[in-house]
């Protein structure tokens, strides 16, 4: 379990570097409208976490027998290489019981090191996504106490170039609502506009057109909803940089868009960037929220918006031509599909089954194991019956590697045919280690026999 989540966390965060990437040189490379670019980055945030699950329930993984045991607790090593020798079976020195228990499965100790370190990353990270949940719900919580005091707006001018601006759009109703707690209009939910008191009143009427254009663009993108499930992905995965990076970007555009539908609305750039500049002074007193979208979060974001409103040539992405659009999309959703193949599999090693049964029946046989005060010989038709079951279950692992190795993609790195075929190597160690073992227990128990016959028959009467 421990593995496998370590992995799943592993394959999300290189899914998440290839998505950003992608998107980013997409936004860079072609000329697009800023809702085309909000829409590139929302797929790079919710793209890996579709492919990770993607690729975890795929069919295509490494195929075990039914009912094969897993030994998690042996080996766990990364399957970006080759993974380390394990150590041969060693027979037990020729002692108690607890000795000969452990022959023929002993587990390497650097093996059990690496599955304890594995474990150990797997617990912090499964600690952090829990702190950062904890988090999360304890913003909602701060927030929903700070905005549970809000009333309704009773200006009848506000309401009026409310509802003007909300038919021109085309939207069902909106609730206005007040509140002393937030310094900027904001969107709640998916459809209420939160406003500072008494902020709004000192506005002209083409100011208040151009926050209520913005507000309620918000509402048309559904906003109000995204922004909180943005900031819990974020807050569960605060440990990847990668995806508090394209969360920042999904703001950002998020806000460069509502002020293009905005201006598409009002036709008053300069009335939109004079409201900015006149809300912006009472964002700087008021904590920054994150799971709702805010007109101006502060002045050192507000400076670029402003710019990009004043100057004409800035605003030049408004008329990006719907072709470059189609492209940047269907570029972006083909770098996620191909990032669906790419996963890190954790490979285990697992001794083959006749040694673990010979090393189970030794422990359950303390007579199994050589014995100086042995009465007869060993067995040999009970080792050659073993040796023979061990060299055909050789031979059923050197015919299974070959035809793994023919598979596409065997001799590359991070695919599932590379990590069968470590898996199976792994076991064809296991086989031949078993086998030598078994001759050469098998050598010394006569040896010992042979010694303890020739004393007993030189002893004097």
């Amino acid at each position: 379990m421990a593995s496998s989540l370590l992995a799943l966390l592993l394959t999300c965060s290189l899914h998440a570097v290839v998505w950003a990437g992608a998107a980013a040189l997409l936004a860079r490379r072609i000329s697009l409208s800023s809702s085309t670019r909000h829409l590139l980055w929302k797929m790079a945030l919710f793209g890996p976490l579709a492919t990770t699950l993607l690729g975890a329930t795929a069919p295509w993984g490494p195929e075990r027998a039914p009912g094969e045991p897993s030994y998690f607790q042996e080996l766990s090593v990364l399957s970006f290489g080759d993974a380390p020798e394990p150590a041969a079976p060693v027979a037990a020195p020729r002692g108690g019981p607890s000795n000969r228990a452990s022959a023929g499965a002993e587990v390497p100790a650097s093996g059990v090191r690496a599955s304890l370190w594995w474990t150990l990353l797997t617990a912090c990270g499964a600690g952090a996504a829990a702190l950062g949940a904890l988090r999360f719900a304890g913003s909602a919580l701060l927030l929903w106490r700070s905005l549970r005091g809000r009333t309704e707006v009773h200006d009848a001018r506000l309401l009026q170039r409310l509802e003007r601006m909300r038919s021109r759009i085309g939207l069902r109703r909106v609730a206005l609502t007040e509140s002393a707690s937030v310094g900027s209009p904001l969107v709640i939910g998916a459809s209420e506009v939160c406003i500072p008191q008494a902020k709004l009143s000192a506005l002209t009427d083409a100011e208040v057109d151009a926050v209520f254009a913005h507000e309620l663009a918000h509402i048309e993108r559904r906003d109000g909803l995204w922004f909180p499930v943005v900031g819990l992905v974020q807050s569960v995965l605060w440990v990847q940089p990668v995806t508090r990076w394209v969360s920042s970007r999904f703001r950002q555009t998020a806000e460069l868009a509502c002020d293009d539908r905005a201006v598409e609305l009002t036709g008053d750039p300069r009335g939109l960037a004079r409201a900015l500049v006149q809300v912006a002074e009472g964002a700087r007193l008021t904590p920054r929220r994150a799971m709702v979208p805010t007109m101006a979060r502060s002045t050192s974001a507000l400076l670029p918006r402003v710019r990009r409103l004043v100057d004409a040539s800035r605003r030049a992405e408004l008329r990006a031509s719907p072709r470059g659009r189609r492209w940047a999309i269907a570029g972006l959703a083909a770098s996620g599909i191909a990032a669906a193949g790419l996963s890190v599999q954790v490979a285990r090693a697992r001794p083959s089954q006749p040694a673990a049964d010979a090393g189970a029946a030794m422990a359950r046989s303390p007579d199994a194991a050589p014995d100086a005060t042995a009465a007869s010989p060993p067995d040999a038709a009970a080792m050659s019956e073993q040796v023979a079951e061990l060299a055909r279950r050789e031979q059923e692992l050197e015919t299974r590697l070959e035809d793994a190795l023919s598979l596409p993609g065997a001799h590359q790195e991070d695919t599932p045919a590379s990590v069968l075929v470590l898996e199976l190597r792994q076991e064809l160690r296991h086989a031949r280690a078993a086998k030598a073992w078994t001759e050469e227990r098998f050598v010394d128990e006569s040896a010992a026999w042979e010694r303890r016959r020739g004393a007993s028959s030189s002893a004097p009467r």
